[in-house]
């Protein structure tokens, strides 16, 4: 009977299938795939690409320390953002890649740049060795990709640049219509670009 019920209840709540998240074999996790509605589900929303090709959605959870995002691409392939100070050249800053593979399984790297190491030599988006973005959910749909991620506000990793407080920071975005390929992120090509935005109080 209970395993009646089960099937019933995700059928019912339209759950199509199970994601695995893989990260260069140093974590791995499930999620659901669960379909899910955009409106209303976050408290702000911002074409970041000014073009609808990239849109971020976020809710702030001041009293939890921790930031809820969704970002929804014009893509099937990685969907990237990174998160550091505006303005300033010698810096470090965070950044998250996840998306979903052909079979279905989703994908999440927590990565950091340096930007006080010059180009030529500086490592590609480097793995971040502590991991605080967290892969929610992830799914293609009318050849987008939508990946729900969240992270502390204040991580407490050096590696990570900013502390998400009431301040302007620099949101970089990027995306590709290949998938991460055995841990490597193909180049994101001319479909990049940032804005400058207040997470905590966006009217400002």
């Amino acid at each position: 009977i209970f395993l009646i019920n089960l099937a019933y209840i995700l059928k019912m709540s339209g759950i199509k299938k199970f994601l695995s998240i893989s990260f260069l074999s140093l974590t791995f996790a499930t999620v659901l795939a669960v379909p899910h509605e955009n409106k209303g589900r976050y408290l702000y929303e911002q074409d970041i690409s000014s073009t609808g090709a990239f849109i971020a959605r976020w809710t702030p959870d001041v009293e939890n320390s921790v930031i809820y995002f969704e970002f929804e691409a014009q893509t099937q392939g990685w969907v990237g953002v990174s998160i550091l100070l505006p303005d300033i050249v010698d810096q470090v800053g965070d950044q998250v890649i996840a998306g979903v593979y052909e079979d279905g399984t989703s994908y999440i790297q927590d990565r950091y740049f340096n930007t006080s190491i010059p180009h030529p030599e500086r490592p590609l988006r480097p793995i971040d060795v502590q991991q605080d973005w967290v892969l929610r959910y992830a799914e293609e749909r009318n050849d987008k990709t939508i990946v729900g991620v969240s992270r502390p506000l204040d991580t407490g990793d050096l590696y990570d640049g900013p502390v998400i407080e009431d301040i302007v920071l620099k949101l970089s975005w990027a995306y590709d219509e290949l998938d991460i390929i055995d841990g490597v992120a193909p180049d994101h090509g001319p479909t990049f670009g940032a804005v400058y935005v207040n997470f905590l109080n966006p009217e400002v």
